[in-house]
């Protein structure tokens, strides 16, 4: 009775760790998302990124591919405005080609 109970208590754990890990697992843009953060808030110091979506990838080529973000961006007055935010990589090498912005809205 007691091995049967610990067969079903393995076989539970078993079952239960490899979907735990699959829900906790970070998105593929994440890294990029994170870069855009960084280099939006050195670009617009005085503001602060208060929401932040997901747009999609572009591949561009075998050397080029693009992410992009939109972000609403909020000044200490309580004013917002959205831009838009590219980041070209070079998925070869995991490296930033160029970051730039689109102002979607404005102040």
């Amino acid at each position: 009775m007691k091995r049967t109970r610990m067969i079903g208590l393995c076989l539970f754990i078993c079952l239960l760790v490899p979907a735990s890990f699959a829900s906790a697992q970070v998105p593929s843009y994440a890294q990029w998302g994170k870069t855009a953060i960084e280099e939006t808030t050195k670009k617009y110091p005085d503001q602060k990124v208060t929401d932040y979506q997901y747009d999609g990838k572009v591949f561009i080529s075998d050397v080029r591919e693009q992410y992009e973000f939109e972000f609403t961006l909020e000044k200490a007055d309580g004013q917002s405005r959205k831009i838009r935010v590219y980041v070209l990589v070079n998925p070869k090498d995991n490296q930033v080609i160029d970051i730039k912005y689109d102002e979607i809205e404005e102040f």
